[in-house]
């Protein structure tokens, strides 16, 4: 029988009333919150220092206030931040952090942990990136810039706007130049508190540079044409002299569409907007990260190039730590001196070039993109993937879950984009490269497991006879399908109904070697035999099987649950609505209570109980990821993981 997802949608409308009606008998459950399993790499986007303490700007882990070298406070997901991505980072002489996150500007106190979005009237900052942020050295005020976020959640830079606050209201920031204006660079002057932001002026396909000075109510503006270099892109940094009368520029150049032509040029900005090379006529192929003063040399940090300083000769290099060759962020403190920020800690640069960490600097983390996937016996073990990092196992401890094996892409393994792993036997592990191969990670090795030619593994599940992967094709190849490879040898191919049953989701093994498959076109099953029929006819993206109480469900074009015989849809109503659009279910798992924990493209979770009413949606105000994209199951503590693309691995625990 054929239900199909309008139909299904139609039912839901339907009885809306009457489920609402059923929800308010529900006994009320406290809303659960979400905690953070493990810190991802610091990737110190920038850095301040505040009375005493150093507050590092994570993209992924929030926001870290450290001390002596020891982590003392922290603004995170559910705790002041509404996202834990945080770009930019601008501290207030009342105390106070400007943060620029994912989902708009936040105005925090350290002092007693209050947060207060800052937006534009009848804007909803949740939906911006504020991705520049300067804070005035003199009373209150902030200038920053908000940018569209793209329905996927990667930044972009189109829509952007430029406002200020004035410690009271949002107004919008022009700088009289007309056209639409991107900031990309910005500093505060501590000498005078004056506003100095560069960008790029866009009109039609035209792009030109530009450069905003604002002393109080004195504002002037250049556009940057005479002087510059030829095909500017961009501004990527600016950094203030301390003679106050210049101003240093890296302007960024790409003269075709081959993006190794591109160049990041030192320039130099005199007070009346004149453009002239750097006396050190510096350019370099690696990106810019941070570009600051320090007394009369000009301080400047490479992706993957180290620090250096210029003069008017030959760069001196501050450094040759490899520690430091990854810099992130540059900060000058008048009590600590140069700081440097990279994935993995903030270094103080001694005048030896020794670095001493000022944050704590652990060898392996977790990454940002990492996605919980198989857990082990009792859940003590649990494997996940980074698409980019690749597979790491970590294992719970009575002080919390920490990190024992991790295979590093390019290093460990082959460079490659990363999807499921699998335990395949004692210390054993399999791991799709995706469209790629399949990999055994056994013994400190990693071994290609053949497969057919033109076989796209996107999934791989382990059955007691054999393994079983999930694969796509090349469009003129025909491999797609489910291929099994036994432990005795046999290699059997059991091809989807038609072209369009392509998998679109993971692969559900039973324990008597059968397994189901979600494609495009609803659930496949398939034996070792080769034996294939469909179990459902809409799309299906994730299965979950609680084999405690055997309650099957699936996700896709709908949320539905195994009868028996059929996949049947599972209706409930959400009371209040929710803040944002919930998007369309992408995960699931069922606790060993028979509860649903449905996760969201919108990165919200919607909680039924075993009845399969509505309990409560959480968002990132209850520290779920908004960037979550997998959920895993542990029965013997019964919390659920939640992977992101973005923040890292976050536990949620139900009572």
């Amino acid at each position: 029988m054929r239900t199909s997802s309008k139909l299904n949608g139609r039912l839901l409308a339907a009885l809306l009333a009457s489920l609402a009606c059923g929800q308010a008998g529900a006994a009320a459950v406290p809303a659960p919150a979400a905690r953070r399993v493990l810190d991802p790499p610091l990737a110190g986007a920038a850095m301040t220092v505040l009375d005493g303490r150093l507050w590092v700007a994570s993209r992924g882990g929030g926001l870290i206030g450290f001390e002596r070298g020891a982590r003392s406070m922290r603004f995170d997901l559910g705790q002041g931040l509404p996202s834990a991505v945080v770009q930019e980072l601008a501290s207030l002489p009342d105390g106070r952090l400007a943060a620029g996150t994912q989902a708009g500007l936040v105005l925090l106190d350290p002092r007693n942990g209050a947060s207060e979005a800052i937006a534009p009237p009848g804007m909803d900052g949740h939906d911006m990136t504020a991705d520049l942020v300067l804070a005035a050295s003199r009373g209150s005020s902030v200038l920053f810039q908000l940018t569209a976020r793209e329905p996927d959640g990667a930044e972009g830079q189109a829509g952007a706007s430029l406002w200020h606050w004035d410690g009271e209201r949002v107004h919008a920031w022009d700088p009289g130049l007309g056209g639409a204006l991107v900031a990309t660079a910005g500093t505060v002057d501590r000498g005078d508190g004056c506003f100095h932001v560069a960008g790029m002026r866009v009109d039609g396909a035209a792009q030109q540079p530009w450069y905003a000075r604002q002393c109080g109510a004195q504002l002037r503006s250049w556009r940057l044409a005479e002087g510059a270099p030829a095909a500017t892109v961009g501004i990527a940094a600016l950094a203030r002299a301390p003679d106050g009368r210049s101003s240093a520029l890296v302007m960024v150049t790409q003269p075709s569409a081959d993006p190794a032509s591109r160049r990041h040029v030192l320039m130099t900005l005199d007070e009346d907007g004149r453009l002239r090379p750097h006396c050190s006529q510096a350019s370099f192929r690696e990106p810019v990260t941070g570009l600051l003063y320090a007394g009369p040399e000009l301080v400047v940090a490479r992706a993957g190039a180290g620090v250096q300083a210029f003069g008017c000769g030959e760069p001196r290099p501050l450094s040759d730590d490899a520690r430091v060759s990854n810099a992130t962020a540059l900060l000058r403190d008048a009590r600590l001196g140069l700081l440097v920020a990279t994935d993995a800690a903030v270094w103080q640069l001694g005048a030896d070039g020794a670095p001493l960490a000022m944050t704590p600097a652990p060898g392996r983390e977790i990454p940002s993109d990492a996605l919980p996937m198989e857990a082990k016996a009792s859940g003590d073990l649990v494997l996940l993937s980074s698409p980019g990092a690749g597979p790491l196992e970590l294992a719970r401890t009575p002080s919390g879950w920490r990190v024992v094996r991790q295979w590093r892409a390019g290093v460990d393994l082959p460079a490659a984009v990363y999807g499921p792993v699998a335990y395949a036997g004692p210390d054993q592990v399999l791991a799709v490269q995706l469209s790629q191969g399949l990999l055994r990670l056994r013994q400190g090795q990693a071994q290609a497991v053949p497969l057919d030619a033109g076989a796209l593994p996107l999934d791989v599940a382990v059955t007691p006879g054999g393994i079983w992967i999930a694969a796509g094709s090349t469009p003129f190849g025909g491999a797609a399908g489910l291929h099994y490879l036994g432990n005795d040898g046999l290699a059997r191919f059991v091809a989807l109904p038609d072209r369009q049953a392509q998998p679109s989701g993971r692969l559900l093994a039973w324990p008597d070697g059968r397994i189901w498959a979600g494609t495009r076109m609803g659930i496949i099953e398939a034996d070792a035999k080769g034996a294939a029929r469909r179990i459902s006819a809409d799309r299906v993206e994730a299965l979950f099987r609680n084999s405690t109480r055997n309650i099957i469900g699936a996700v896709g074009a709908s949320v539905q649950r195994w009868d028996g015989e059929r996949m049947v849809p599972v209706l409930f109503a959400i009371e209040p609505k929710p803040a944002r659009a919930l998007g369309h279910p992408v995960d699931l798992v069922i606790d060993d209570a028979g509860r649903w924990v449905i996760l969201f493209s919108g990165g919200q979770v919607i909680l039924l109980d075993a009845q399969l009413r509505h309990v409560a949606t959480l968002d990132e105000r209850a520290g779920i990821p908004p960037s979550s994209r997998r959920l895993l199951y542990l029965p013997g503590s019964r919390e659920v993981l939640i992977g992101s693309a973005r923040e890292g691995v976050f536990s949620l625990s139900w009572p």
